[in-house]
């Protein structure tokens, strides 16, 4: 399974062919990050039709508006059919709730505190 490391983020295909996102610590997102991001993976997942992605928030970071607008924009939402967002921290649990009403981001999204239970949702996952 290859590792790619951006500015802000390791990202993997896993062998369920789940796209990881682990966001590292101290990090601020912006757009240019987003993007680059958004291209690994892209690249990742070419050949499949239908993604699923874990987003691991739990490192302490931040992400501006710009980069926020173009992640809930439908380039990025594209092919993902489920998503899975693990945070430890009750007020970023809230601001992502608040972030997937205001955008109304349609692929089913959910948030976690445990990293286990948000694969094992992914997995179990059925497009309806």
């Amino acid at each position: 399974m290859e590792k790619i490391v951006t500015r802000t983020a390791e990202i993997f295909k896993d062998d369920d062919g789940i796209i990881h996102i682990c966001i590292l610590n101290g990090v601020c997102i912006d757009m240019e990050d987003a993007i680059d991001n958004f291209l690994v993976v892209r690249n990742l997942s070419q050949e499949e039709k239908s993604i699923k992605k874990l987003i691991d928030g739990r490192a302490d970071w931040s992400i501006d508006i710009a980069a926020k607008r173009f992640i809930a924009g439908k380039d990025v939402q594209g092919k993902t059919i489920a998503r899975a967002v693990v945070l430890k921290s009750l007020f970023k649990r809230a601001l992502c709730n608040y972030f997937i009403r205001l955008h109304k981001i349609k692929s089913p999204t959910k948030i976690f505190t445990d990293y286990d239970a948000a694969i094992k949702w992914l997995k179990e996952y059925k497009r309806q």
